[in-house]
Order: C-alpha cells, then sequence, then structure tokens
C-alpha cells in the first residue's frame, strides 16, 4: 500500500518503473534526534554514490508519519519520492544464499511442470489419433469393392473403429489422470514463486523510502515522532552559611518509536510543536439581571488542597558527566546539545542524564503566617542569572546535605525572582490570638455600624540562632466607599499589599535567639446602617 502524497515539492513516483524497478538499497544511518516535551524529530543521512539513479533506504519506523516527512539533498538532486509500508521492491545487488535457493526450486518445479503438461500434451495427440482413424474408417468408399468382398471388409472397417473408439476413451482417460497429477507440481510452482517473492519483496513491519536521485552526496532525511519527549527535573541544594542556592539540573528522555536510537546526537528543545499555536478566542458577555437567589444554607466547604497530596518519590542519583550541555536560544526558543553520542532504547523507562549545575546567591530568611501556621518556614529568596529560564519541573530540596523535601518547581524566567520553601523551622513558634472584638448593634436605627476587632501575634525564637524574620498577615480590604476600613500596627508594618495583594502586611524584623516579638493589629470597619456587612 502506498501512502499519501507527502507534500508539494516532493513528487510521488506515478511511473510503474518507480515501483517496481530494481533500486540501489542504501540503509539510512540515525545520526541525530531533536527531543521536544512532547515529540521528536529524527534526523537520518545516506550517502549516495555516483551513478545511482534510484535508491531504496529500508527500515524506517513502521508508520512514518508521510505529512512530517522531509528529505533535502547535499550534491545530490531529488526527483521523485516515494513512502511504502507493505513490501519492498527488490533491490540490484548480489542476491542472498536464501534468495538464490529460492529461485533454484521456483526453476525446478516450473520444468516439472513443464515435463507434465508434455506427457499431457503427447496423450492428447493419441486422442486426436484415435479419432482421425475411426473419422478414416467411417468415411471409406465402398462402391466399388465386388460383393464377395464387402462382407469381410466392412468386418475389418467394424473392428477398426471399435479399436480406434476404445483407444481414443483410453487416451482420454489418460489424459484426464494427467491433468489431474498436474495439480501439485502447479500447487509446487505456486508455493515457490510466493516463497522467492517473500525474500525478494519482504513485508516487514517497517516503512521505506524509493527515491530517484541525481548525482553523489548526502542526502538527509527527517521524520517527527510523536511517542517521544523529555522533561527537566532538580536537586535543590542549599547551603545555608554561605548563602548558595545550587540547582542540579537533570533531564529524563523517552521514546516508543518502533527502534532503539543508538549513539545519536541529542538536541533538547523547549518548543512545543504537538500543542496549540494560536491565542484563545474571545466571546462576547452576556449579562442579565434579576431577582437575588436565596442563599444557600449547609454547604460543604471545599476539600482541602493537602487531600491530594503524595509524598515524593526520591530518584536515585545518576553517575555525573565530565561536561556541560550546551545552551543556544532560537529566538524565544531554548536548545540544549547533549556533549556527548547516547543510546535511549525504544519503549524502556525514562533515560536520566545530567545537564550542568547552576549557582545562584540567594537570602535565607525565616517567613511566618500566624494566621495559618504555629511555626515559620525557612525561605529562600534570590535572582536567577543568565539568559535562560528555569523549565518547570520536580525538584528534591536539600539542606545543608540532608534532604528536606519536594517541589514543583514553575517556570522561572530569566533574571526572574526565586522563592522556595525549605521547611518549616520547628523553634520559631508563632501565635496569632483575638482578645476582643465589638460589633455594633445591628437591630438598632443608628447612623452607621461599626466592627472592631484587635488581633495580638506573637513569635517566639525558641533556636540558637538568630534570624531574618519576616511576617505575613492581613486586613480586610474594600472597593465601595460606604464602606470604611482603618488599621494600625504595634509595630508599624514594612510593607502594605505584599507581593501586589490588596490588604496582606508584611513585617521585616530580626529575632534574636530566645527573643520574643509581639505585633498588635487593630481594624476598624464601618458602614451605614441600612447595609450589612458581607
Amino acid at each position: 500500500m502506498l501512502r499519501l502524497p507527502l507534500f508539494a515539492s516532493l513528487c510521488l513516483a506515478c511511473a510503474p518503473a518507480a515501483l517496481f524497478a530494481a533500486p540501489a538499497e542504501i540503509p539510512a544511518t540515525l545520526s541525530a534526534v531533536t527531543l521536544f516535551p512532547e515529540g521528536a524529530q529524527v534526523t537520518r543521512t545516506i550517502a549516495v554514490p555516483a551513478g545511482a539513479t534510484e535508491v531504496l533506504v529500508p527500515n524506517l519506523p513502521d508508520g512514518t508519519d508521510a505529512a512530517s516527512l522531509r528529505v533535502a539533498g547535499e550534491g545530490v538532486e531529488i526527483g521523485a519520492v516515494t513512502l511504502m509500508a507493505d513490501r519492498e521492491p527488490a533491490a540490484r545487488g548480489e542476491a542472498s544464499p536464501e534468495v538464490k535457493a529460492a529461485r533454484a526450486d521456483l526453476e525446478a518445479a516450473t520444468k516439472a511442470l513443464a515435463e507434465a503438461k508434455d506427457k499431457v500434451a503427447t496423450l492428447k495427440a493419441k486422442v486426436t489419433a484415435a479419432e482421425a482413424q475411426a473419422e478414416f474408417l467411417r468415411s471409406l468408399d465402398t462402391s466399388n469393392t465386388p460383393p464377395e468382398k464387402i462382407a469381410m471388409l466392412a468386418q475389418s472397417v467394424a473392428e477398426g473403429v471399435l479399436a480406434a473408439e476404445q483407444a481414443r476413451v483410453a487416451a482420454r482417460a489418460e489424459v484426464r489422470a494427467a491433468d489431474a497429477a498436474l495439480k501439485p507440481q502447479k500447487e509446487a510452482v505456486e508455493r515457490a514463486k510466493q516463497a522467492l517473492e517473500a525474500l525478494e519483496h519482504p513485508a516487514k513491519a517497517s516503512d521505506a523510502l524509493v527515491m530517484t536521485v541525481s548525482g553523489a552526496g548526502t542526502v538527509t532525511v527527517t521524520t517527527f515522532v510523536e511517542a517521544a519527549g523529555w522533561s527537566p527535573s532538580y536537586d535543590a541544594r542549599l547551603d545555608s552559611a554561605a548563602g548558595k542556592l545550587a540547582l542540579d539540573r537533570f533531564v529524563s528522555v523517552h521514546q516508543a518509536s518502533g527502534e532503539d536510537w543508538r549513539g545519536v546526537k541529542l538536541v533538547l528543545s523547549t518548543a512545543r510543536p504537538s500543542e496549540r499555536t494560536d491565542p484563545s478566542e474571545m466571546w462576547s458577555d452576556l449579562r442579565r439581571i434579576g431577582p437575588p437567589e436565596p442563599p444557600m444554607v449547609g454547604m460543604a466547604a471545599p476539600k482541602a488542597a493537602m487531600d491530594s497530596y503524595a509524598a515524593p518519590v526520591m530518584e536515585a542519583a545518576p553517575a555525573p558527566v565530565a561536561s556541560r550541555m550546551t545552551m543556544e536560544m532560537q529566538g524565544e526558543t531554548v536548545i540544549y546539545s547533549y556533549p556527548t553520542a547516547v543510546d535511549i532504547r525504544d519503549g524502556v523507562e525514562d533515560l536520566r542524564l545530567k545537564l550542568d549545575r547552576i549557582e545562584e546567591p540567594v537570602t535565607v530568611r525565616a517567613e511566618a503566617v500566624p494566621m495559618f501556621d504555629e511555626t515559620a518556614y525557612r525561605v529562600v529568596e534570590g535572582k536567577t542569572a543568565g539568559v535562560e529560564p528555569i523549565l518547570p519541573g520536580p525538584a528534591v530540596l536539600w539542606l545543608d546535605g540532608a534532604v528536606v523535601g519536594a517541589v514543583e518547581l514553575p517556570l522561572i524566567a530569566a533574571g526572574d525572582k526565586l522563592h522556595l520553601g525549605y521547611g518549616a523551622i520547628d523553634g520559631l513558634r508563632l501565635k496569632r490570638v483575638i482578645p476582643q472584638a465589638n460589633e455594633g448593634d445591628r437591630g438598632l436605627i443608628t447612623k452607621s455600624n461599626e466592627r472592631t476587632e484587635t488581633a495580638q501575634i506573637t513569635i517566639e525564637n525558641l533556636t540558637d540562632k538568630a534570624w531574618s524574620l519576616r511576617v505575613i498577615d492581613r486586613v480586610p480590604y474594600a472597593e465601595q466607599e460606604d464602606l470604611q476600613i482603618t488599621h494600625t500596627a504595634t509595630p508599624a508594618e514594612t510593607t502594605a499589599d505584599y507581593d501586589d495583594k490588596r490588604g496582606v502586611l508584611a513585617w521585616d524584623l530580626d529575632l534574636a535567639a530566645g527573643a520574643k516579638q509581639v505585633i498588635t493589629l487593630d481594624t476598624t470597619m464601618r458602614w451605614p446602617a441600612d447595609q450589612v456587612l458581607q
């Protein structure tokens, strides 16, 4: 079965010679693979000798995609190209011993069949002779025969006709028997033909490429494979004393193309050709008004996100690689070239390769959110350097040589902020209490309602070292002029609307070993008497 046309620049062969001629068979060498997060571009090269006019490239992966197939020549002019999925045409060159034996078997079977047919033809000649003899005897003219000899002649003719008819019947019986005897010989010839056809035109679980060429040089064939890809992973090693974060970068590569990729030049690309290429379409937003919906009572709270947490699986450290991958930019696409040839087997588990190590200066501090947590957490802050981004992927967190957890790193653009949590600091204890809350009587006719709340935050350092500490809390905010919200903090917050979040406050403090810090936060909300706080 022939595939559909490849593309406009490759004219498919349509002449019978292109399909049934004996081209020169030249296997392709798998030379390079460019892996995308999903999919791969596989490059093969063929050395075309001078004088070749038609080339058969066997053993392409079964199911090669015709739409993504590209053929280019250097020193070679390429004409018609045909992608074949079933039987390949026979190639020129010395026949194998198996093919020679099959040809000999076919020749012997054909000769035996011809000899048997000759015997049948001889028997058919006997039938013809008997029929001719009988006809001759019947046609004898006895008009001039003397009367005394007619009886004797009639007897001779009758006996001759009887003998001729008997010979004809017997010969026909021999012909029928000989024809029946031809069946196994015909079948033997057919089997020999099929055996030779299977050897000369093998049906394989692979595709082949047939192309007409002119000149001598190198032909490059590129195909796209969907069942392949790569993903990054990291070991994030923090040296808290030196204030340095080292990112050991790894990649896991996989492929299920139907063939092993051995000794290939590996390139990793961040391009995503298998994903969409256009933005979302914006639709009109039709809004309506109507009577308010009655409040729903007894709704269950959403399930906590922590229910979906799964403990990370720790990976064994691979052997180190002497030289790092080289990185280059193709527009906005990052390209990594692996320094040595690699083997990627078909359909096996992910192959893990080490890329390199990136070291960044960072600031280590404690971060506390007393509204939700009872302890502070160690965080690392800094900026990525260079021109390449940190790609998203799982990271194992190492603190001064010990594993403390695992996170999923987001995409961090080159030069962007880096913020990583490195586990709880059990010696930094947090407490947030509300000693009193006063709310105005809503049932009375007054000019306004009012709610006042005081929160007291206590941080205690039970460790033996001083900590640079950031405390994060919040006050409500409003977008309605009639709802007035004010707050005071002692000590005053360092940053309002922290991390561009309205109403989120942050205090940057230094907390000595054994010290305690108290923050008081007063919040007042006022609104018209004919309204309720929601």
